[in-house]
């Protein structure tokens, strides 16, 4: 495998940094790690030795200030290295274990300037499954996914790309190549409302921005029991590779002119009604 990048941004995330860390340490090295940090405690940043740390400035969250941010800390990174990947800390993008017998094979066997996610996140099933994560593997304990559109994202990099807020948006087309992220947001309900506890406080720098920040915690609880009125049904490609198509069928170019051109929006609003059940190889993968 070629030299790789792998690149966060956080802030007291110390859930999830250390398991993305573990992860993506085993996919490309602990020293091609960079974590941005937006002044994260003093035992955060404990969690992030021998990664690289590029210090945010602790500010009100503005998201497109820390998309353009990111965006140019990728594009000068891509001097260096040959792919960059940008994810947040509880998005795990991964390969095709039935077609790849790694990642690095699948970035060595695979060809693109900018390749897009099939995004999912990962579903608890409450009525069967720990509302806490355990030790182990997360996807032993968690054994559903749901296609949503939000977390189709084109994060693996070979060309500078600009990136709209949330990463959702790039100025670059989207073009699925193969690769899957598993966004672990609602993996464990704890760790859920803590965390949302602490979103709920912060200053956000524009008054419509972090509006899914805000939630009550009964909001979030009628959330995790909605996903057992899920439809379950075992994996389907065709069916997922439908909503891909949905979602394609979905972007929107619009002009934003000066460095940025054109920028692909893409839908938002997709998410599948059933929840995958995983095929075993995947369960193995982290």
């Amino acid at each position: 495998m070629k030299k790789v990048a792998v690149v966060t941004m956080q802030y007291n995330e110390a859930f999830y940094v250390s398991r993305w860390i573990e992860y993506y340490s085993g996919l490309v090295g602990r020293e091609n790690l960079y974590v941005v940090d937006h002044d994260s405690d003093e035992e955060i940043r404990e969690t992030l030795q021998g990664v690289s740390v590029v210090r945010y400035p602790r500010s009100a969250l503005d998201d497109q200030e820390r998309a353009r941010f990111i965006s140019k800390l990728v594009g000068a990174l891509l001097e260096l290295y040959e792919t960059v990947i940008y994810c947040d800390c509880d998005e795990f993008i991964s390969h095709d274990p039935r077609r790849f017998e790694s990642f690095g094979d699948w970035l060595d066997a695979t060809d693109f300037e900018h390749a897009t996610c099939i995004g999912f996140n990962v579903t608890p099933m409450l009525q069967e499954e720990n509302a806490a994560l355990l030790d182990g593997p997360v996807l032993r304990q968690r054994g559903h996914v749901r296609f949503v559109s939000p977390m189709c994202k084109t994060l693996i990099v070979r060309k500078p790309v600009r990136w709209g807020g949330g990463f959702h948006h790039a100025n670059r087309p989207p073009h699925f190549s193969g690769a899957y992220l598993f966004h672990l947001k609602y993996a464990d309900l704890g760790e859920r409302v803590h965390r949302q506890s602490l979103t709920r406080g912060l200053d956000f720098a524009q008054a419509d921005q972090g509006h899914h920040q805000r939630n009550s915690d009964l909001d979030l609880l009628n959330l995790y029991r909605s996903f057992d009125r899920l439809e379950r049904r075992e994996w389907e490609d065709e069916a997922i590779e439908r909503y891909c198509q949905s979602f394609i069928e979905g972007i929107k170019p619009s002009e934003r002119g000066g460095e940025v051109g054109t920028m692909y929006v893409a839908p938002l609003d997709i998410a599948g009604g059933e929840a995958w059940r995983l095929p075993d190889s995947f369960r193995g993968l982290f």
